[in-house]
């Protein structure tokens, strides 16, 4: 899956900001991505990352038009040709699949329940908005939940046809922030199949129209 010259999206997180940085892979082995040095994508500079620095790194296959996300860390760096960073290289089936296109957010407080089996923490809660492609949900204030963490979400759609949809979901979170004294996670959809992302989507068309008719400012 992955091509020498491939661009890789990385995603650098201290204290809860997120720096993007944009790099080329240059060559792989069975176990090492080997990248270029990455830059950063606001300042067009190069970022140093030292050995042991955890990130996300996302890509796009051109054959089926998916991006991709995983995890990874430095593991090494080279100093051939041109100096190279060495990623270790998922397995195929830590791939996830995300979205990058943008859908429309409406406010909806639905019930979620988010699964973090590595934190063994469960939280049943309810949804602040919600995407075809994501959510913001309540937390209390000192939830172990941190952004990066990966889970699983079920979520509960109910439709004005008064019959309900649950949705398992793959999921990460990818923000946690504080808004009018509320605690809230950004969470991401991940895996979505074409049917789970076409319900999601009909759903805030439903509600979208709910807001309309009720003469709702829908943002």
């Amino acid at each position: 899956m992955f091509k020498v010259g491939m661009e890789l999206i990385l995603e650098l997180s201290h204290n809860d900001q997120t720096e993007q940085l944009r790099s080329k892979v240059s060559d792989f082995t069975d176990n090492m991505l080997l990248i270029s040095y990455p830059v950063s994508i606001e300042s067009n500079r190069i970022v140093y990352l030292p050995n042991g620095e955890h990130l996300f790194a996302s890509f796009s296959d051109k054959n089926t038009g998916a991006t991709y996300l995983f995890k990874t860390k430095i593991i090494n760096r080279f100093n051939k040709q041109i100096p190279m960073l060495a990623l270790a290289l998922p397995n195929e089936q830590d791939l996830m699949k995300i979205q990058r296109r943008q859908f429309v957010r409406v406010k909806t407080a639905i019930d979620i329940s988010l699964d973090f089996p590595e934190r063994n923490t469960q939280l049943p809660t309810i949804t602040d908005d919600l995407s075809g492609g994501g959510c913001a949900v309540v937390i209390p204030e000192h939830s172990p939940i941190v952004r990066g963490d990966f889970g699983r979400a079920c979520i509960v759609l109910p439709f004005q046809d008064h019959h309900y949809k649950y949705l398992n979901l793959d999921c990460r979170i990818t923000r946690r922030f504080e808004r009018n004294k509320i605690h809230l996670l950004s969470v991401q959809f991940l895996n979505l199949t074409n049917t789970e992302q076409q319900q999601l989507i009909r759903y805030t068309f439903d509600k979208q129209l709910q807001y309309r008719k009720k003469g709702i400012l829908v943002e």
